[in-house]
């Protein structure tokens, strides 16, 4: 096990985000739970320092979100600060990360990846 210097935020779809889903007409999961992700923040010594992290990130987390379901930006919520991702999602905050995986981590920028 391997101890990593991140925060971990990860966002669960709430209501809000599961009726926009809804009204795009694409295929839907049955079981929510399993939908959003999670990202790695820089660690924080205090709750300040967090809550600056979050905000700072709110967008970019929002972003990735509703992108998985429309890439166009014009189908997005137009608000999408710390208080439109509290609305939309559940968000759970770890203050430390561990590493259990086998394998090396792999570190990419989305716009190297080809997307299938």
């Amino acid at each position: 096990m391997k101890f990593i210097n991140r925060c971990v935020v990860t966002l669960k779809p709430g209501q809000p985000f599961i009726d926009w889903a809804k009204g795009l007409g694409t295929d839907l999961p049955e079981d929510w739970s399993l939908e959003g992700g999670s990202y790695l923040l820089d660690e924080q010594e205090t709750e300040e320092g967090l809550k600056a992290v979050l905000t700072n990130n709110a967008r970019a987390m929002m972003e990735n979100e509703l992108s998985a379901w429309e890439e166009d930006p014009g189908r997005w919520p137009e608000q999408r600060d710390i208080e439109a991702l509290n609305r939309w999602f559940d968000v759970y905050v770890s203050v430390a990360g561990f590493d259990l995986g086998r394998e090396s981590l792999m570190r990419a920028d989305l716009s190297d990846l080809e997307v299938m």
